[in-house]
């Protein structure tokens, strides 16, 4: 192995890598169709590096099936992690390669190569690690370190991929590269998980894909192992015998200092006040929904539903998944892609929350023959939404990730920004599934349930067949013990603070109906939705920039704009305070975009009723008038937009648009809005834009001439006389 040669000052490396992409094309612009092989490549690759992905996802559920405790599952979550800490020697596969065998491919087939031989080995002990061979429980702790070591080269052979993917296509075309890890892994993600639960499943194939039924499925975890890891063993060398890496790129530009400097430059984009604002941000930022993603699938086939199809239902989702990356680029790829993150966030805390409902709900739609087709509809479209929430999040901040990333140091840019998004996915989830156990009381439990109903104590160890209840014998020690209790028969604390709420159901319905008022009172007062404005300049700056709409009740049509009364978000008693305080005074609002004529405002007297509600959205504030987008209401179903309405009539002309940016997307939007109206008033000939026809023109002329105006007065005097 080889180190590349260090640039000539450390300085210059590291402008470089927070400034501008460093490497450039000596060729001229490349079309995406001249580069179609590279793309089929890249997405060829991200493809192998979803099965493994696909594949340490469906264990889990085969565990579930075996009875294993949820804590038994949060350890094995820790597989997941490499992809979370590959951050710490993506700049060894940056800085250390064999330079005539390729920068990329030194590291890349090498790994590929040891998938395959580790899948082809792991097909011969995965039975009985699961502990199918002999009949015994499952392995956990084995399982989790062998898995763990799988993932490590599965992420490993992620930053070779992403490395070389900033570098095999050219900068017009390298925006391609997300679209390939998103589908990639996607469909990776679904041979590895969907396809092979379902065809792994006895039940399914006996039901689908056979006439005669058998004991097992089509294809078992040890024949799939074995067969994909043949498939990376003659891929990995296909690509390394035929693929030759890109050569038009500056060297000088296109290697890094070395193994040390290139962890020195990666210390010096943590220490950066942005990115520990930004890593601060993805950290915490799923917390809210951690649970509900973590835990909901395992509740489902603890309730009954069969994994397999949990796994069938995900079979829609694959052209979803991958249709929802290109329709969500076109939201992200402007100067703030991270806005499509914040607008998703409340709906997939929403989810959450329906996702609770599903698990309380499973069990009462349930009966012998299994659930209801309704049920699985509802479980379909649910999943559905949800996956549009997440797709969003995930698109938004790989958008963001790619347009702040460098290439100087292959992909150890975009790695760091990458491993703390994975990082603030992985923990809640761990720690989600590990608090599964001890805050289920086990009076709560569905198999403690089931064998009270029945009559019946279970006393078999988690991990055998039989009933369900059994399994949660062991984790209620486990719930027990960490929740402080100490020695045999000792109360569960959990369980009592349980019973006491169930026994003064009324006085907790109380508290927290009081609690949920306040937080909504706290809330509307935080962001002033409950406060009357009665001045321009009292609207939050915030407000201005957000575009945000408000209410209110038309007073007085002036030769200016419009006089409109504010009116706020009413909540009880608080807003009967608020009222005593607040003074009166009217917002002076013009048309955004729209120079009224005389016609113009003579016809908003006529049209727009005093007392009439209508919603401004505020584009602009110049001095104490609001440039805004007015809507009035017309009827219960309809709405017209005051601002278009008066140019179709032909009563105002098309202007800029006040307070906002002239390149902005928003700008451009209502601008063409405006013309498109602007643009019909003048093919009907209507208002400022009519035009004087033959006969007009005749008419005029005749009562302008001065011979034809004498004659007409004498005739007058003359009929007078007479």
């Amino acid at each position: 192995m080889v180190l590349p040669r260090r640039l000539a000052k450390e300085e210059d490396g590291r402008q470089a890598l927070l400034g501008e992409p460093a490497i450039r094309s000596q060729a001229s612009p490349t079309s995406s169709r001249a580069e179609l092989g590279n793309i089929l490549l890249l997405l060829f690759l991200y493809v192998l590096q979803g099965i493994p992905l696909g594949l340490a996802g469906s264990i889990p559920l085969i565990l579930q099936s075996k009875n294993v405790s949820y804590k038994d599952q949060a350890f094995f979550s820790f597989v997941f992690w490499p992809f979370s800490l590959k951050l710490f020697w993506a700049p060894l596969v940056d800085a250390v390669y064999f330079k005539r065998f390729g920068r990329r491919k030194s590291w890349l087939v090498p790994t590929q190569y040891t998938l395959g031989l580790f899948m082809i080995y792991l097909s011969r002990q995965v039975d009985s690690l699961l502990g199918e061979a002999d009949g015994k429980s499952p392995d956990v702790v084995a399982l989790t370190v062998t898995f763990f070591l799988f993932e490590f080269l599965a992420a490993t052979q992620d930053i070779a991929v992403d490395g070389w993917a900033l570098t095999m296509l050219s900068r017009e075309n390298v925006g391609y590269a997300s679209t390939c890890n998103s589908v990639g892994q996607t469909a990776g993600y679904f041979l590895g998980n969907v396809l092979f639960l379902a065809l792994e499943s006895a039940s399914f194939c006996n039901k689908y894909l056979r006439f005669q039924p058998q004991p097992k499925g089509i294809v078992t975890l040890s024949d799939f192992l074995f067969f994909w890891g043949a498939v990376f063993l003659i891929t990995t060398t296909l690509v390394a015998l035929l693929k030759k890496e890109n050569k038009k790129i500056t060297p000088l530009k296109e290697e890094t200092n070395g193994i040390t400097d290139t962890y020195k430059l990666l210390f010096s984009i943590v220490r950066m006040p942005a990115v520990l604002t930004f890593c601060a941000l993805i950290l915490t930022a799923k917390i809210g929904f951690s649970a509900a993603d973590a835990v909901t699938g395992l509740k489902l086939v603890e309730e009954g539903v069969p994994k397999e199809h949990l796994a069938l239902l995900a079979v829609p989702m694959v052209p979803l998944q991958i249709i929802l990356p290109l329709i969500i680029s076109k939201y992200t790829a402007g100067p703030k892609p991270l806005n499509t993150f914040y607008k998703a966030m409340p709906f997939r805390l929403l989810f959450g929350l329906e996702f609770a409902f599903l698990v309380w709900w499973t069990p009462k739609v349930k009966y012998e023959g299994g659930f209801p087709i309704y049920y699985y509809i509802i479980l379909l479209l649910s999943y559905a939404l949800h996956q549009v929430t997440v797709y969003s999040m995930y698109v938004a901040v790989m958008a963001f990730n790619a347009k702040v990333s460098d290439p100087l140091i292959g992909g150890t840019y975009m790695t760091l920004l990458n491993t703390v998004s994975n990082l603030g996915g992985n923990w809640p989830a761990t720690v989600a599934l590990w608090l599964v156990d001890p805050l289920t009381p086990a009076a709560l439990r569905p198999g403690a349930e089931r064998g009270r109903r029945q009559g019946t104590t279970t006393k078999e160890k988690p991990g055998r067949t039989g009933d369900r209840g059994a399994a949660f014998e062991g984790a209620a020690a486990a719930a027990a013990a960490m929740a402080g209790e100490r020695g045999e028969g000792s109360p569960n604390y959990i369980a009592r603070l349980s019973e006491w709420a169930d026994a003064h159901l009324t006085l907790v319905r109380n508290i927290s109906t009081g609690m949920a008022i306040a937080g909504v009172i706290l809330l509307a007062r935080s962001i002033r939705l409950t406060t009357k404005f009665t001045n321009a300049l009292e609207i939050p700056l915030e407000f201005v920039e957000k575009n945000v709409k408000l209410r209110g009740r038309l007073q007085q049509v002036t030769e200016q704009g419009l006089e409109i009364e504010h009116v706020p978000i009413t909540l009880p008693v608080v807003s009967s305070l608020q009222r005593r305080r607040h003074s009166d005074g009217l917002l002076q609002i013009r048309l955004a975009g729209v120079e009224l004529t005389p016609d113009g405002t003579l016809w908003l007297k006529e049209a727009v009723k005093p007392s009439q509600t209508m919603w401004f959205q505020i584009l602009g504030r110049k001095n104490s008038v609001l440039h805004c987008l007015v809507v009035v209401n017309k009827g219960r179903f309809s709405s017209v937009c005051l601002n278009e309405e008066i140019l179709r009539q032909g009563l105002g002309r098309t202007v800029n648009i006040e307070g906002l940016v002239h390149e902005s997307p928003l700008y451009w939007k209502l601008h063409k809005r405006l013309l498109q109206a602007e643009l019909k008033a003048v093919k009907k000939n209507r208002g400022i834009w009519k035009e004087t026809t033959f006969i007009d023109k005749l008419k005029d002329h005749i009562s302008s001439n001065k011979y034809l105006q004498n004659l007409r007065q004498f005739a007058t005097w003359l009929r007078m006389r007479l």
